[in-house]
């Protein structure tokens, strides 16, 4: 079962301050609209439940931006140049490293963030004032727990994304105490560890089939990445050997990991939901704002989708997160994770030189080995990843309006983490059984190396693949401090590969590993300056 979200949100301040939310199957009704409805509201578990669930809602606001800032970022994906119609640059200067303070994608996850943590500050600041007389200590225990969780994991993204934040801690009641000035990333850190381990306390093991909501095993997950960021190993073992203890497994078959009938499976650790739409009196499917658009995303701009989707809309919002060719030579002969993992749109152009789309394809026997010819308006051919792609999409009414999850972390994650975090510390041995397994089910023989520099860049290779397309490359790439020389290399071979590229592309410095913060929230608040 699927968490399903509603909400209506009241005019905000600085970081979306004022926002109060209503959530579940049923609205709350609000007195008066445009108001705060505090008095008539937070007075029953089931008040509080609702608005945890609507803590959940930037979750989805978040996800929709991020691939731009933590997936095209780095050398995994890129975009179709559409030289027709020259908008969107912002997207394009992320991938390129010319995005700046103004930029779109940016803002949008910034206020996602800080919109989560406002809602779940709201909800810790009422429990902590009373207790409604039908909440049972069960009860409140997973409410706080999944509070702290999120205000933790909106945090972690904001600081791996850049650095120095403002740390909000209570509800923000007026305009005066929504300006903060940034806090230092220890403090950040110190804060999202606090959090975390709280809820870890109070949080219950998983229980298959999932709900879909945070339980013990994504805190630990996440938890523990925080420390293997920190390279605080010792500590981050012991949580990921606790989440190997708690019923999670991998799915035989690699490929089906993404079906959409496998959404919360035993491999799911988190996933942000989404849903499909509202099922409309002739029993189609109409859009309910919880639905997701990523595979319209990812396949290129066309003038008919039929054929590709089994629904046909006008789809402009393509090219983007392109698989590159850099990513693909990457795999090893026989992973059977390429083939899952990306897919091939073959075409033609018509007469207004758009793309028309005649097949769908597999990978393996389409692989360009020109560095060229994809990537391109007048390509004939386009790279796509497949692992949003749940086609035929039939009975859907409105484009833009499938109902693909977003894997946040999977059991592969955690095994590759936990092999890391052994042979940092000098442990080869021991890593190597959590790396086989993800090896054995992509169809590889085993890693039998025991020194731990080559084990390292073992683990690094098959995180890539492994994990490719779900926004954990350029986080890898920064806490293991290769962003720099790997994307600074990768630069140098899109610049030959595509001309279009402006001379000062892909400049990839330190200053470079962290996005700036919004220039709309500086001119508010000084004291974000960058």
């Amino acid at each position: 079962m699927q968490i399903t979200m509603r909400y209506k949100i009241i005019p905000a301040g600085v970081v979306l301050a004022l926002a109060v939310t209503s959530c579940s199957k049923k609205f709350v009704t609000l007195y008066p609209e445009g108001q705060l409805n505090e008095a008539v509201f937070y007075k029953t578990n089931s008040d509080f439940q609702q608005a945890l669930t609507g803590a959940y809602v930037p979750l989805r606001d978040a996800a929709n931006v991020a691939f731009y800032l933590e997936e095209m970022r780095a050398d995994n994906t890129f975009f179709d140049y559409n030289a027709k119609d020259r908008g969107g640059t912002g997207n394009e200067s992320i991938a390129e490293f010319l995005d700046d303070a103004s930029n779109d994608n940016t803002t949008s996850l910034w206020q996602a963030n800080f919109q989560g943590i406002q809602r779940t500050d709201i909800i810790l600041d009422k429990l902590a004032q009373s207790s409604p007389a039908d909440m049972t200590d069960s009860s409140k225990n997973e409410i706080v727990g999944q509070a702290k969780a999120l205000r933790a994991h909106y945090y972690f993204e904001l600081v791996r994304l850049f650095g120095s934040v403002p740390l909000y801690l209570h509800q923000v009641t007026d305009a005066k105490n929504a300006i903060v000035n940034k806090s230092p990333v220890d403090s950040v850190y110190a804060q999202i560890i606090a959090d975390f381990t709280d809820a870890l306390s109070k949080l219950s093991p998983p229980a298959f089939p999932q709900p879909g909501t945070i339980n013990k095993g994504m805190v630990a997950t996440e938890l523990g990445l925080v420390y293997l960021t920190l390279k605080q190993y010792d500590k981050a073992t012991p949580l990921f050997q606790s989440v190997t203890q708690m019923g999670y497994s991998l799915l035989p078959k690699y490929a089906d990991v993404f079906r959409a009938a496998n959404e919360n499976s035993v491999e799911s650790i988190f996933e942000i939901q989404y849903s499909a739409g509202n099922t409309t009196s002739n029993g189609a499917l109409a859009a309910n704002n919880q639905s997701s658009e990523f595979v319209y995303n990812f396949i290129p701009n066309m003038a008919s989708t039929q054929l590709v989707l089994g629904v046909d809309y006008n789809n402009t919002a393509g090219g983007w997160n392109v698989p590159t060719q850099n990513l693909i030579l990457t795999y090893e002969p026989g992973d059977t994770r390429l083939d899952a993992s990306i897919g091939v749109i073959k075409g033609h152009l018509n007469e207004q030189t758009d793309f028309v789309p005649d097949s769908v394809v597999g990978i393996l026997h389409n692989i360009d080995t020109t560095g060229k010819g994809m990537g391109f308006t007048t390509s004939s051919t386009h790279r796509f990843i497949r692992k949003q792609y749940n086609a035929p999409y039939t009975g859907v009414t409105q484009k833009y309006n499938t109902g693909d999850d977003w894997y946040v972390y999977r059991y592969s994650d955690l095994l590759l983490m936990l092999a890391e975090s052994l042979n940092e510390q000098g442990q080869p041995a021991a890593a190597l059984p959590f790396l086989n397994q993800v090896r054995q089910r992509a169809g590889l023989a085993p890693a039998m190396t025991a020194d731990q520099g080559t084990l390292r860049e073992t683990i690094a290779h098959e995180r890539r693949v492994e994990l490719a397309f779900e926004n954990h490359r350029w986080f890898d790439l920064v806490r293991t401090g290769k962003a720099v020389t790997v994307m600074s290399a990768y630069g140098i071979q899109q610049k030959l590969a595509y001309p279009f590229l402006l001379p000062n592309a892909y400049n990839v410095t330190q200053g470079k590993l962290l996005y700036a913060i919004p220039s709309r929230d500086v001119l508010i608040n000084p004291g974000l300056g960058q």
